[in-house]
């Protein structure tokens, strides 16, 4: 069975219906036209040249991403630019783009919620709810009592990254609060709904200090390793979506940070 771009925008927007996208937000078909024929598919968090090497090399034709490649309204497409140069490789390829940024942020069964099963969350509820109350940003939940310093440590080994701990590594945590990517701004919903710690990424000095002040330990995991669950989730929805006829591909290689 041939299938074309526009059935697989419809199923992402079964996921990830487009009217959970924040306003700031730019999600959808970025790049591409509906009717073209899609026979494999590489999902990435973030598309980079790496990304599109990959897919040329592949022979794929249409690239899922969680971070938007046009984010803010262009003026012009500049080829010496890094953004440009991106846009116009891609277009060159004929390579279309579909993203799902905080519309799957906000998914029922999306990020967030794969982030609170990885963090091993149970009972989880949504942290901040969207007009549906069975979407939004963040989940909270409960795990099994344990120290924060021996949690942050298990984190460690699920993700294989280093974190910083915000936070009496001694003290007894219970009540798990998740976000993934940049959760800076959460600390006082995390309070307010009872978490004895956030997990998140992008935490800055003065989010940290917030935290100190209202009690709130955190577990800073750096962006990538808070959302690169989503490669994995995007392509088994999509696998199990078109079965054998689609060849999907993962692109796990867009950490810029090394430790």
């Amino acid at each position: 069975m041939a299938y074309k771009l526009a059935d697989f925008c419809r199923r992402m927007e079964e996921l990830a219906p487009l009217e959970l996208a924040l306003d700031w937000d730019n999600v959808g078909l970025q790049i591409g036209e509906p009717q073209k024929p899609i026979a494999a598919v590489l999902v990435a968090l973030t598309v980079t040249m790496d990304t599109v090497q990959k897919a040329v090399e592949h022979g794929v034709d249409l690239i899922v991403a969680h971070h938007p490649v046009i984010f803010r309204p262009m003026r012009q497409i500049r080829t010496d630019t890094p953004e440009g140069a991106l846009i116009s490789t891609l277009l060159k390829h004929d390579l279309s783009v579909y993203v799902a940024h905080t519309n799957l942020d906000q998914a029922e069964r999306g990020l967030n919620h794969w982030l609170a099963v990885e963090a091993g969350l149970e009972e989880q509820q949504v942290l901040v709810p969207a007009h549906d109350s069975n979407a939004g940003l963040g989940r909270i939940g409960r795990i099994c009592p344990m120290s924060l310093g021996a949690y942050a440590e298990r984190l460690e080994a699920l993700w294989d990254v280093q974190v910083r701990v915000v936070g009496d590594r001694e003290r007894t945590v219970t009540k798990v609060a998740v976000v993934g990517g940049s959760g800076g701004d959460f600390m006082q919903h995390a309070k307010a709904a009872g978490a004895d710690v956030l997990v998140t990424g992008d935490v800055s000095y003065h989010d940290a200090m917030d935290a100190l002040g209202l009690g709130l330990a955190v577990v800073d995991a750096g962006h990538f390793s808070t959302e690169q669950l989503m490669v994995r989730e995007v392509a088994g929805y999509l696998q199990r979506t078109f079965g054998k006829h689609i060849r999907i591909l993962q692109d796990t290689s867009t950490n810029p940070f090394s430790f």
